[in-house]
C-alpha cells in the first residue's frame, strides 16, 4: 500500500442534467501510472447529513499528463453524490484512500474481441477502457475488435455521445450502438436506436466475444449477465474488482468464471450487487462502494459483522463474534465468502 493520494479539482464539466464531470489533479505526481485508464478511484466522502460512505468511481480519462477524470450522477436526496456536485468545485482538494481495480485497457490485449454493455453513467467504465485502447493502439499495440452498447433512458442522459462518434470514426476496431430505452428515436440512425438491445440477438449481429464487459446499476449487471453467459457461455466476464483474470486465459477464464459469480441482495437498502466466491465479504462490498465497519481484517475485533438471512457461506473464523450474533446468525465479512449462486446479507 501507498497509502493516499492528493487531488485539486482544476475543472467541473456539466455533462446532463445529473451527470458532472470531474478533471482532478493529482498532487502526487509521481504515482500518476496507478491512475490507468478503467481502475476506479476509492474514497470515504460526506454525504448531505455529513455521514462519511465509502464510493467509488471509475477513472474514466487522463486528458492530460497528471489530471484523471470521473463523472457522478447526482441521485436524488442527500446523499454522496449530491454531495459531490454540491462540494467539490474548482480547486477543491480531495483525498483518496486508493486507486484499485484489475480491469484496464491493458489487461483487454490478451483478447481478439470484446463485448461491453453499460447502462447510464455506468458507461464511464466502458469509456475509459475504449480511451485507454485507443491510446494503445496509437502507439502501435494490436488492440481487440470491440462492440460498445450503451444504454439510457432518454436522449437528455445521453453523456460522452460525440465522443464514441468520433472514436468510432478514428478506429475500426470500435463498433458503438447506443439504445434510448424510454423515447422514441426517429427511425433510419444506425447508430442511435429506440428500445431495448435483446442480448439473445447479439449472436446473430456481431462475432462471438471472448470477453465481456458490463456495468451499471447493480440490477443492471445482473440481469445482462444472466442473459449473456446464456448467449455466449464460453466468454469471460470481466469484473472491475476482480484481481485473477490476468492470469486466466479466454478458455480457462470461462470454464469458471460462470461457476464464481454469486449476487449478494442487500435487505436493508434492496440493492443487489455481484461477487466472486473466491472474495470475502467484506472485499465485495467495499469493492461496490458499501461501507461496512472494519478493523483488524482477520475475524478478532468483530466489527464487520452483518447476518446472513439466506444462502450459505464459509467462514474462517467466528472468534469476534459474541454468543448472541452467532444466535443470530452474523458472520464476520472480513473471513467468509459465499457459496452458491446467491446470498442474503442484512447489514
Amino acid at each position: 500500500m501507498n497509502g493516499p493520494l492528493h487531488f485539486r479539482c482544476e475543472n467541473v464539466v456539466r455533462m446532463s442534467k445529473t451527470v458532472n464531470a470531474y478533471w482532478l489533479r493529482l498532487l502526487d505526481c509521481e504515482r500518476y501510472d496507478e491512475c490507468d485508464y478503467g481502475k476506479h478511484l476509492l474514497l470515504n466522502y460526506p454525504d448531505g447529513n455529513n455521514k462519511v460512505q465509502l464510493r467509488n468511481y471509475s477513472i474514466a480519462g487522463r486528458p492530460e499528463k497528471g489530471l484523471i477524470e470521473i463523472a457522478v450522477k447526482r441521485q436524488p436526496g442527500r446523499g454522496v453524490s449530491a454531495s459531490i456536485h454540491q462540494s467539490l468545485t474548482p480547486n477543491s482538494m480531495l483525498i483518496v484512500d486508493r486507486v484499485s481495480g484489475a480491469l484496464t485497457g491493458k489487461s483487454l490485449l490478451r483478447y481478439r474481441t470484446v463485448l461491453m454493455v453499460s447502462g447510464g453513467v455506468g458507461l464511464t467504465l466502458p469509456l475509459g477502457l475504449a480511451r485507454g485502447l485507443a491510446a494503445l493502439a496509437e502507439q502501435g499495440a494490436g488492440v481487440p475488435d470491440v462492440h460498445l452498447i450503451v444504454c439510457v433512458p432518454q436522449l437528455d442522459d445521453l453523456i460522452y455521445f460525440t465522443e464514441l462518434l468520433a472514436l468510432q470514426a478514428r478506429h475500426k476496431w470500435l463498433t458503438v450502438a447506443t439504445f434510448v430505452t424510454q423515447e422514441r428515436v426517429r427511425t433510419g440512425i444506425s447508430y442511435l436506436m429506440s428500445g431495448r438491445p435483446d442480448p439473445a440477438g447479439l449472436a446473430d449481429s456481431i462475432a462471438a466475444p471472448e470477453a465481456i464487459v458490463i456495468s451499471g446499476s447493480g440490477p443492471f449487471v445482473v440481469d445482462w449477465e444472466r442473459k449473456l453467459l446464456g448467449t455466449f457461455p464460453d466468454a469471460v466476464i470481466l469484473d472491475q474488482h476482480r484481481t485473477d483474470f490476468d492470469e486466466a486465459g479466454p478458455e480457462k477464464g470461462a470454464a469458471r468464471h460462470s461457476d464464481r459469480l454469486c449476487t449478494f441482495s442487500l435487505a436493508d437498502s434492496n440493492r443487489l450487487v455481484t461477487g466472486s466466491t473466491d472474495d470475502t465479504l467484506l472485499e465485495t462490498l467495499e469493492a461496490n462502494g458499501v461501507l461496512v465497519p472494519n478493523q483488524c481484517r482477520m475475524g478478532v475485533c468483530g466489527r464487520c459483522s452483518v447476518r446472513l438471512i439466506d444462502g450459505d457461506v464459509e467462514s474462517s473464523s467466528d472468534i469476534g463474534l459474541t454468543e448472541l450474533e452467532r444466535e443470530r446468525g452474523c458472520r464476520l465479512a472480513c473471513c467468509s465468502r459465499p457459496v452458491g449462486r446467491s446470498i442474503t446479507l442484512d447489514l
